[in-house]
């Protein structure tokens, strides 16, 4: 039995293959894949920002969502026909995916494939806001992605008291106050900094939490943070980065990163899920765009070109591209 299967072969070079379905362990699911959301991750592989020489597999796709084909005989958590979302594997980008019983959450039935697609960055969202204690706190966010509005409705669920957030792109800044934040900073226009002290008397704010990966967004979480402040890294930073450990201690700075231990992904990503099904974090904001797999390049390459009309990219098995309603 065979299956399509997408390969990055080198930087730029996304294609669908058809390949062998994998087999299914003692201990295994087999998933069907319903949905998978583009991450970060798949992003710098496919510009080549990172490479596959630094051991990253050519295989792309990790928030993904699916129905249970079959069980292997040790496994009575799931059964057939459940939906279920997959925690922690990549691979994503395929139509079927071989994985321990363990990696998979049964997936609420109101809840739909390329939504929950995106629900598992909610377990380093709810550990991350919850190592800050944000209950009665200003609170900013840098980066109005998918994490960063994630964010931003998580802390308001857990009492900040004022969330302010900013963005390159003013699509995410939209929908971040439509969302839950309170102030919205244009970073490719304003002077973000500046604006902070502004909305807060001066004082800067008491938790920062970077939500984009970049060096200069991490500058601006410290910078705006007022004594004993704490800065939470929800963005995958990559290599060496310096902080003046001078300036940490004269001011009580704190420095806490938000992912959690893989044992904890399960009973968070569970939690998160219960959020989206009562209503109290919404989900279909966040999706903008809906590819079949085999035109997954035109989904990369609207990314890379134009992330101004994005900010949750799905891929599915589909037939046709949608945006949602």
């Amino acid at each position: 039995m065979y299956m399509q299967a997408l390969i990055l072969n080198a930087a730029g070079e996304p294609d669908v293959y058809d390949e062998v379905v994998p087999d299914c362990g003692e201990d295994e699911v087999l998933v069907q894949i319903r949905a998978c959301v583009l991450t970060r991750r798949d992003m710098d592989l496919y510009t080549g920002v990172q490479s596959q020489q630094n051991g990253l597999s050519g295989r792309l796709g990790q928030g993904l969502t699916g129905i249970v084909e079959y069980r292997g005989s040790k496994v009575t958590s799931v059964t057939p026909g459940d939906r279920v979302l997959v925690c922690r594997t990549d691979a994503g980008f395929a139509e079927y995916l071989s994985l321990p019983a363990h990696q998979v959450v049964a997936l609420p039935d109101g809840i739909s494939y390329e939504e929950a697609a995106i629900a598992l960055r909610l377990s380093s969202v709810i550990y991350g806001i919850e190592q800050a204690q944000v209950e009665d706190k200003t609170v900013f966010i840098s980066g109005a992605g998918s994490t960063g509005l994630l964010c931003a409705q998580v802390a308001r669920l857990s009492g900040a008291s004022n969330i302010i957030i900013s963005d390159l792109h003013a699509l995410r800044m939209r929908r971040a106050i439509d969302l839950a934040a309170d102030t919205g900073i244009n970073a490719s226009t304003e002077d973000v900094n500046r604006r902070i002290m502004d909305e807060t008397g001066g004082q800067g704010v008491e938790v920062s939490i970077e939500c984009t990966s970049e060096e200069a967004s991490f500058r601006q979480c410290e910078a705006c943070l007022r004594p004993h402040g704490m800065l939470v890294m929800l963005g995958a930073m990559r290599g060496l980065l310096t902080i003046d450990m001078h300036d940490w201690a004269a001011r009580s700075l704190r420095l806490t990163m938000g992912r959690e231990q893989t044992q904890d992904t399960r009973s968070l990503v569970e939690r998160g899920l219960k959020l989206v099904e009562i209503g109290a974090v919404r989900l279909r904001p966040l999706l903008t765009h809906v590819f079949p797999l085999h035109r997954a390049r035109e989904a990369f390459d609207l990314i890379h070109k134009d992330p101004n009309r994005t900010v949750k990219v799905a891929l599915t098995q589909d037939s046709a591209s949608r945006t949602p309603q």
